[in-house]
């Protein structure tokens, strides 16, 4: 085993640091040890570096050896000390005696000085040996420790050369990796010197500063000229470049003057920065379907259009666009075809499209065109109604014809309002109009369509008081058997009972309807109070029947519709048999619709039974009879009105009458209001009817009543009298 120093995990440390073992000879190195030989007279002379567990030989003279392990080398020894290490003969000394290096390799003789970095970092020896015994002069110790102390300066070389390379090959390959070219002018002369990647990235070498000005953009030259010149310390200029291959690049400099006369920088290469930036931008702006600018970059542009137009007198036109039924092209034909009406609807606007006009895709199927620096108001309705009929002409998806019609709403600048919001809110408004005037049109806004839109919010606003003061209650209508005259079930229908204008219908707060949140609220608070009356006419042992709710198509945009109606019903201790669901078929069409299939079968496999209101006159019922579990068909008041006097309508009501029968579906005839209607209904084979000529719809508490007297308003209604019950719904 070999002697250890108490700090050998230190020196080992230092030794590895100075990244010298194993590397290739060095010329001063050898220089040492012949010096070292000839000055001695020794046969060898070694530089041996000891690591763990070997020695290893920098430059050797004499010994054909490129080191031994460390248990047998005699430097194992002389990194111990701060002085030179002697063995004057090896064979008489019992650490060496059998040692190979002695038995055979013939040594006797030893001297070695330490090499020494600093304090306990001993790093191995300068030697000289001898194949015979001999001592060791003072003069000789010292001359070997000055040679010792020449080598440990050629290692602290060797390592201040070594870390100068690895510095310089890692900013050669920090240039090359990062694209940057170092640089510096001589303000004198204007030469410039740059790094030797510069022919690489600029296709340059250095020479005078007109080689780069040459190749940078005409509007950035001046700019860069006066940068790369400046005196003191600068920030940065970027600025486009073309290379000898016409590449355009986008540059960076930054740079410093040093010297009076002297300026030193670096240029790098930031084209996938501004590749990146333009590529982000485009992706924050633009609509990734279409391509089209975006919401936001549409509210940049349409301010920009109204403030260029505030200064110079012009006029600014907005068109707000909807397709017209597009959902139902997502729903039938799947999104591909949803998709790609939108981008050739895109495609039709942009071909359209003037200069200096910006078509964007707001979301959806929604598009805005800004019409900047159009004529006043009439010429941008004229274009608005040759954007229309673009837009109609016929488009087909893989074979299929898509429709393509479109509602419009056109606001302008300065005939309507002038700031972007309030002219916005103007567009907008016009579109609601011309999506509620039966849609496929072009509407331009008006300032009365404002007070409309305002009274709907008002109303909206005066419903969430009114649902928070109890205002908002059920009446009911009762249903009758046509074959008995008997109250078979009611229907009942929301009232605001209004504190100053009395009772008042759907007529005139529907609206509120329309919100998804308001929607939900009144048709809870409906519920809820079916359930109390219902409870409570159960209670007093009343045949009332059914009792049939009717939900709006955007309380079914809640998955857990059902859940909420069933738990209340269960609150109260209400069957499920005793509640009838009724629905129009917007529900079927409306943006809740995904979730209509599965809240319809909650109810039916509960025991609610299902209604179909105003039967006929909405879209695809019969496919709804087919894919819904339909109970009840209810006849619109539209055609039971015309039953007498129109022949059509008598023949689509006997249709659904015999639709009914064939379906097993029970049929109620709505809006009755004379026995020749109840006649003909009759005949016809209807099994229930309500209407006027029974009741008018009354409050919960007149129910009782109404049932109590029933069977004498049934004679009066038969014989055509409608007083009484007109009566019992004024009580």
């Amino acid at each position: 085993m070999f002697p250890a120093a108490p700090g050998e995990a230190d020196r080992v440390q230092a030794l590895h640091a100075l990244r010298i073992l194993d590397t290739a000879p060095e010329a001063h190195f050898d220089a040492i040890c012949r010096t070292a030989g000839a000055l001695f007279r020794a046969p060898i002379a070694l530089v041996s570096l000891v690591s763990e567990d070997r020695q290893w030989f920098k430059a050797r003279c004499g010994l054909d050896l490129d080191g031994t392990s460390r248990d047998v080398a005699f430097c194992a020894y002389a990194i111990l000390s701060e002085e030179v290490f002697v063995v004057e003969d090896a064979a008489a000394d019992p650490r060496f005696r059998h040692n190979p290096l002695v038995t055979e390799h013939g040594v006797r003789f030893y001297a070695g000085a330490p090499l020494i970095l600093g304090p306990n970092l001993h790093v191995g020896s300068l030697c000289v040996m001898d194949t015979v015994p001999r001592g060791f002069r003072p003069d000789e110790i010292r001359q070997l420790r000055d040679l010792a102390a020449v080598v440990v300066a050629q290692l602290r070389l060797h390592r201040t050369e070594q870390d100068l390379r690895e510095r310089e090959e890692r900013l050669r390959l920090a240039l090359r990796a990062g694209r940057m070219v170092a640089w510096e002018r001589d303000l004198r002369t204007g030469h410039a010197t740059r790094s030797e990647n510069a022919q690489d990235l600029l296709g340059i070498g250095s020479g005078p500063i007109s080689l780069m000005l040459d190749r940078v953009h005409p509007d950035d030259r001046a700019h860069v000229d006066r940068f790369s010149a400046y005196g003191g310390t600068l920030d940065a200029v970027e600025f486009r470049y073309r290379t000898q291959a016409g590449r355009q690049l986008w540059l960076c400099m930054r740079a410093e003057q040093t010297e009076p006369d002297r300026i030193v920088g670096i240029t790098f290469d930031i084209t996938d920065r501004k590749v990146a930036e333009a590529r982000l931008w485009r992706a924050a702006n633009h609509d990734p379907l279409t391509g089209l600018p975006n919401r936001a970059l549409f509210q940049e542009r349409f301010r920009e259009a109204l403030g260029r137009a505030e200064r110079t007198g012009a006029c600014v036109g907005l068109l707000l666009i909807d397709i017209d039924d597009f959902k139902d092209v997502n729903d039938t034909l799947g999104h591909d075809a949803g998709d790609a009406l939108l981008i050739e609807m895109a495609a039709r606007l942009s071909e359209m499209a003037r200069a200096g006009d910006t078509v964007a895709r707001l979301g959806g199927d929604e598009f805005a065109v800004i019409l900047a620096g159009s004529p006043r108001l009439e010429a941008a309705s004229v274009f608005a109604a040759n954007l229309l009929d673009r837009l109609r002409q016929p488009f087909a998806y893989r074979g299929r014809p898509l429709p393509t019609k479109a509602s419009m709403g056109l606001a302008s600048f300065p005939e309507h309002h002038r700031l972007p919001d309030e002219l916005m809110k103007d567009a907008d408004i016009a579109l609601y109009r011309a999506k509620s005037s039966g849609r496929n049109r072009v509407t331009v806004y008006a300032p009365e369509m404002r007070a409309l839109t305002e009274r709907r919010v008002t109303v909206s606003a005066q419903m969430r008081d009114a649902l928070l003061g109890g205002q908002i209650v059920p009446f009911y209508q009762p249903k009758v058997c046509l074959a008995t005259g008997r109250i078979v079930g009611f229907e009942a229908l929301a009232r605001w009972l209004h504190p100053v204008e009395g009772v008042l219908a759907p007529g005139y707060f529907g609206s509120a309807f329309e919100d998804p949140e308001l929607a939900h609220a009144i048709g809870s608070r409906i519920v809820a109070q079916v359930a109390a009356d219902m409870r409570g006419w159960r209670a007093r042992g009343l045949d009332f029947g059914q009792v049939a709710v009717n939900v709006s198509s955007a309380e079914f945009h809640r998955p857990d519709l059902a859940e909420s109606v069933l738990a209340t019903l269960q609150a109260e201790g209400v069957p499920p048999s005793c509640l009838e669901i009724e629905v129009t078929e917007t529900v079927f069409l409306g943006r809740g619709s995904d979730f209509v299939s599965a809240i319809l079968r909650r109810f039916h496999e509960s025991g609610v039974t299902l209604a179909l209101d105003d039967f006929g006159t909405g879209y695809a019922s019969l496919t709804h009879l087919k894919q819904f579990p339909v109970d009840h068909i209810k006849i619109d008041q539209s055609f039971v009105r015309g039953l007498d006097q129109d022949g059509d309508d008598a023949a689509i009501v006997a249709a659904v009458i015999g639709l009914g029968r064939a379906l097993n579906t029970r049929v109620t005839a709505e809006g009755v209001e004379s026995p020749d209607q109840v006649r003909r209904l009759r005949a016809m084979g209807c099994g229930f009817a309500q209407g006027y000529l029974y009741a008018k719809p009354t409050a919960g508490s007149r129910v009782p009543w109404l049932i109590a007297n029933w069977p004498a308003l049934d004679e009066r209604a038969a014989a055509g009298t409608q007083a009484a019950p007109h009566r019992a719904a004024a009580g």
